[in-house]
């Protein structure tokens, strides 16, 4: 099994490879398929898996992977726990603006076996971008894989004069200010 490493290929041109880490399928593949069908000016690659290490047998076939999406569903604590080990398989470059927190369905807060503020607190230990979505609506879906595709432009190193570690910071420090 592999470590996950940000800069051990060499990036793509005019290309973002993106992995999908989430124990629901189906919430991987809406997400996938409306990061897609968007318009863009780059190339998406897309891969998703349930859980890190990646097998090893397919290293050399993986691109650099420019970001990291780990979701989450609020209604299962297996996602949680398959996430917290999935962490440690990462690469600590990757904390350095290139993974993001999708927490699903917490809008039905009293069915939620996962606590919102434990994924706060996950994202805020790993300095990451925390989005909330719910995969019930198309238009959620699409709002997210909007963002997400914004941030992933920016950590591919497409968007001029910003990195993915600006992104991380600018996006911490609203979260606090968010907070008073």
């Amino acid at each position: 099994m592999a470590t996950v490493r940000p800069f051990d290929k060499m990036p793509m041109l005019n290309a973002a490879a993106l992995l999908l880490v989430g124990t629901e399928e189906s919430h991987r593949e809406q997400l996938a398929s409306a990061m897609l069908k968007e318009p863009k000016t780059f190339e998406v690659k897309i891969h998703m898996a349930q859980s890190l290490p990646l097998p090893y047998e397919r290293e050399h076939l993986r691109p650099r992977f420019d970001m990291v999406v780990f979701l989450i569903n609020l209604h299962s604590q297996l996602s949680l726990s398959t996430i917290l080990a999935s962490l440690t398989q990462l690469d600590v470059n990757f904390f350095l603006g290139k993974v993001c927190f999708v927490a699903t369905g917490g809008g039905q807060v009293k069915h939620c076996m996962v606590d919102i503020a434990t994924v706060k607190k996950l994202a805020d230990t790993h300095l990451s971008t925390l989005l909330f979505s719910e995969f019930a609506s198309e238009d959620d879906v699409t709002c997210t894989a909007q963002r997400l595709l914004q941030m992933l432009k920016i950590c591919a190193g497409l968007v001029p004069g910003i990195s993915a570690l600006y992104l991380g910071s600018f996006m911490s420090s609203t979260l606090q200010t968010d907070q008073f």
